[in-house]
C-alpha cells in the first residue's frame, strides 16, 4: 500500500503546484487488478483499485485548472501458438 497508493498520493500533492502552472498531466500506471476482483492477492487488488479511484478523483478536482489525470491499465494475456 505504501508504494502503490501512499507514494502516489504524496508525490501528486507535491507536484500539483507545478502541474497547475504548466497545465500538465498526471499519468498513473495500474493494472486490470484494479478493475476486477481476484483471489490470493487482496492487498494488490485493493491498492490498484485505490490508485484508479485516486486518479479519477484528482482528474475531477484539477479539471478546472486544465490538469488531466490519466490511468494506464496494464494487462497480460497468454496466447498459445499453433503451427
Amino acid at each position: 500500500m505504501n508504494v502503490n497508493v501512499r507514494s502516489v498520493f504524496q508525490l501528486t500533492a507535491l507536484a500539483v503546484p507545478y502541474l497547475t502552472k504548466t497545465k500538465g498531466n498526471i499519468v498513473n500506471v495500474s493494472s486490470l487488478a484494479g478493475l476486477r476482483s481476484g483471489i490470493g492477492f487482496l492487498a494488490y487488488y485493493m491498492s490498484k483499485a485505490a490508485l484508479n479511484q485516486f486518479t479519477q478523483c484528482v482528474a475531477l478536482e484539477l479539471a478546472s485548472q486544465q490538469v488531466r489525470g490519466i490511468i494506464m491499465t496494464v494487462s497480460f494475456f497468454f496466447q498459445q501458438w499453433q503451427f
